[in-house]
């Protein structure tokens, strides 16, 4: 007797078929329930943290909050910055792997059961399905098929959606310029959610032996509702996932009336982060390598500029809104201009600039003025501290003596009381020739108390070129992946739980009738429906 063996492996020293075990055993670990809940549970613990702690902000306001102790233990968990982490990345990866082998189990036997369509109710089927009746009918077959039909006319509620959504697409195509994806998120998939309402299944009717046979089977597509939600988690993970490999975060400073491309790094690219680290591991860190690691700053591929910056306060101080006049130039020509507000951001491609913060540069700038000579009409002028304005049309100069942006009285005194632009204050002498017209403090927001102009009259329009906005940068290549899941996430929710699998059958054999039905959901409104057309063919 010749003994069997199994062949090994001479590198891993394992048999063919322990490998396959083992790696069943690890794909029967990730089809697993309990391990979905688990790491939706760990991630939603996670996101609570995240919430708590402040993410991404500096060190000072982090000394300020927490101990030196706590800050070292935080950021040695990377909870500062977790959704940026590597153990941040693997829970995603991982629930990624949970959904996706959970999926390919289950889809081929639904896909399965979804291709077994049988029309015809054999004699004794009924049985198989709970919700059954037979009695005579009163009328002929005729009336049956028209109770069938009925069942997937279209509702006329439906009509008006279908028309209501094509009149909204229309709308915000023409109001948005949407890229492909973003046109696929915002008017593809939801007209193709409505598209679906309108496939209400229709009526099979089959004879066999002299039998007529009756078949409605609808809404097939909600049994796979829960996997289209499962592919939509799986898209927004992966969209989520390319943001961090691929995507960035900084911050830039513009002047007004600057332009520039050069953006300060607040969040390299995890990607860069990753080929960084493995470089250090595999090789010497060389002068270039440490150089490339502490580098800062980066160039986009378009300049920006600020035309103008404005701000406006409440009457206690407190800034009320600011707003930034941006230009986008690339290749020397303006390709794009926008306002911007907070949460209305100037979009170029893929890169967002929110409107962050502002700030005083302590450079001197240009008062900017109205000025009415009288007869005249109103014509503005620009010049700076200590400059001259030469009035058109005539012989007068304006020179500006000084300029406060927030002034105070005191001690009978006109005062700065801060850098901001909340109750500006402009010293002017008005002279024609070598004759004085006026000479004092302009008050743009106390006219009864400014100096007389002699005729003229001025309106204060900015101190321009003085002030800096603060625009935080966000590029993200996964952002239009995620709306493509959250919309797929949507239509799949709607799908599942709103929408039943019912089939329903008929069996007329001269004037008897047997009908049976399943749903796989929503049983009682399944009960009501059938009993409903129970009654009616009884009439």
């Amino acid at each position: 007797m010749t003994a069997k063996t199994t062949p090994t492996s001479p590198a891993s020293g394992r048999s063919p078929a322990s490998r396959k075990g083992f790696f069943r055993s690890i794909y029967y670990a990730f089809n697993s329930i309990r391990l979905t809940v688990f790491l939706f549970i760990t991630l939603g613990l996670v996101s609570i943290i995240g919430t708590l702690i402040e993410q991404g902000v500096g060190p000072e306001k982090y000394a300020r909050e927490y101990s030196e102790g706590t800050i070292h233990l935080f950021s040695a968990l990377g909870l500062f910055d977790m959704y940026h982490t590597f153990w941040f990345f693997t829970l995603l990866l991982l629930l990624l792997l949970n959904l996706t082998v959970c999926t390919l189990e289950r889809l081929p036997k639904v896909w399965r059961f979804a291709k077994r369509i049988k029309p015809v109710l054999e004699e004794g089927d009924e049985k198989k399905y709970p919700i059954r009746d037979d009695f005579d009918l009163p009328g002929g077959t005729e009336k049956v098929e028209a109770a069938f039909k009925n069942l997937v006319r279209l509702p006329f509620w439906i009509i008006l959606l279908d028309i209501a959504a094509v009149i909204l697409a229309i709308f915000f195509t023409r109001q948005y310029h949407f890229n492909f994806l973003e046109f696929v998120s915002f008017i593809v998939l939801p007209l193709g959610y409505v598209a679906l309402l309108n496939f209400r299944g229709k009526v099979v009717r089959t004879e066999k032996d002299g039998v007529v046979h009756l078949f409605v089977n609808q809404w097939l597509i909600s049994r796979f509702g829960v996997y289209i939600t499962h592919i939509s988690i799986l898209i927004i993970f992966l969209g989520a996932i390319a943001g961090n490999l691929f995507g960035f975060k900084g911050y830039m400073n513009i002047v007004e009336g600057e332009t520039t491309n050069q953006m300060f790094v607040r969040q390299p690219k995890m990607i860069d982060t990753i080929l960084n680290a493995f470089t250090s591991l595999t090789s010497k860190t060389t002068e270039k390598h440490k150089t490339a690691d502490t580098k800062k700053f980066a160039t986009l591929p378009f300049s920006i500029r600020c035309n103008d910056f404005t701000v406006s306060y409440y009457d206690s101080g407190r800034p009320k809104e600011y707003a930034s006049k941006l230009v986008v130039i690339k290749n020397g020509k303006e390709i794009q201009r926008k306002t911007i507000q907070v949460n209305d951001p100037l979009v170029v491609g893929k890169t967002y600039f929110y409107q962050s913060n502002y700030g005083d540069t302590g450079r001197p700038g240009q008062v900017v003025f109205k000025v009415q000579a009288p007869g005249g009409t109103f014509k503005t002028y620009r010049a700076p501290v200590r400059g001259t304005i030469h009035i058109d049309g005539t012989d007068t100069d304006i020179q500006i003596m000084s300029f406060i942006p927030d002034f105070t009285i005191t001690n009978g005194q006109v005062r700065e009381r801060s850098r901001e632009m909340i109750n500006p204050a402009i010293y002017i002498m008005g002279k024609k020739g070598d004759h004085l017209l006026f000479n004092g403090w302009f008050l743009p927001k106390y006219p009864d108390y400014s100096i007389d102009t002699a005729g003229y009259k001025l309106e204060f329009i900015d101190y321009w070129g003085s002030q800096y906005t603060g625009l935080q940068v966000a590029y993200d290549p996964g952002v239009e992946i995620v709306w493509i899941g959250c919309s797929l996430l949507v239509i799949g929710l709607l799908i599942s739980f709103f929408h039943s699998h019912q089939r329903i059958w008929a069996r007329i054999d001269g004037n008897h009738i047997v009908i049976a039905g399943s749903a796989h959901k929503n049983r009682m409104a399944f009960e009501k429906k059938m009993d409903d057309l129970g009654k009616l063919l009884r009439i």
